[in-house]
């Protein structure tokens, strides 16, 4: 999937309206998904994606500032930044599937979700021919009630179109680590650890196709959709704003974002 986090601009053309940020491309990951079914469906849910991208930039007509420099630390000849890290969610289900009609079968859900979210993020400034290095890690984890709905619209004798979305409330921790004590301008080490309440959202569509085997005892469905998720409050990284250590601050728009194409497998038995 596709991956986007608000606040990663490590870089500024001066003059130019131009914010260097990391534009991250397709990152592979799965998902694990088993349930029991009797009145009511239990399910189980464990999703993992790795990411990991770099970006390099070089200063325009009027000079380049680093993000995580002081402002007073003057021009750059260039600038790179390397972030690498671990999604992970794992979700427990209760829901009781509704065959409302021959075409259409509606399955309200609630449940638990947990999340690790891992983020590492290396910035390289370089000063004429010094290189600076700033370390940082952003780790998260969270757990809370999670509800959700899912839809599907038979088309035909084995095709169907489905629907699903979702959303959580995590009661969250956060351990905040930036590290630059090789910079000749100016050194700086900020670690900080602090609780959140924060929401996340899934959204999901697609089309499936279903077969029976072995008698009709086996249904074997393959899914293809395209899936959308938003987790408010990820990126807690600080900003210097003064040569005064004390004067940090943490980004306004700071939401991650994964979308892309999902394929799934599942085996009724």
């Amino acid at each position: 999937m596709a991956f986007y986090e608000e606040g990663l601009v490590y870089a500024v053309k001066v003059n130019q309206g131009f914010n260097q940020k990391e534009k991250l491309d397709f990152n592979p990951g799965f998902r694990v998904h088993f349930g029991y079914e009797k009145e009511f469906l239990f399910e189980g849910e464990w999703t993992y994606i790795r990411f990991k991208d770099e970006d390099f930039t070089e200063p325009g007509t009027d000079g380049l500032l680093g993000s995580f420099f002081p402002p007073n630390a003057g021009s750059l000849t260039g600038a790179s930044s390397r972030i690498s890290g671990d999604f992970n969610t794992f979700d427990l289900n209760l829901a009781k599937r509704y065959y409302v009609s021959q075409y259409y079968i509606s399955t309200p859900k609630f449940g638990i979700q947990a999340a690790w979210i891992d983020q590492d993020l290396h910035l390289r400034y370089f000063v004429i021919n010094q290189k600076e290095n700033v370390f940082c890690k952003n780790d998260y984890w969270g757990v809370g009630l999670k509800v959700g709905y899912d839809s599907e619209f038979l088309v035909g004798k084995n095709f169907s179109i489905f629907g699903n979305i979702a959303s959580a409330l995590l009661f969250s921790k956060f351990d905040i680590s930036q590290q630059a004590d090789n910079i000749s301008i100016y050194n700086y080490q900020l670690e900080d650890s602090f609780y959140k309440v924060l929401p996340n959202a899934k959204i999901g569509i697609g089309i499936a196709y279903a077969r029976f085997f072995e008698k009709k005892l086996t249904r074997v469905q393959l899914k293809v959709g395209y899936e959308f998720q938003e987790w408010w409050g990820m990126n807690r990284l600080r900003r210097p704003f003064d040569a005064d250590p004390s004067a940090f601050k943490t980004v306004g728009r700071n939401s991650l974002t994964f979308n892309g194409l999902v394929a799934s497998l599942n085996i009724d038995i």
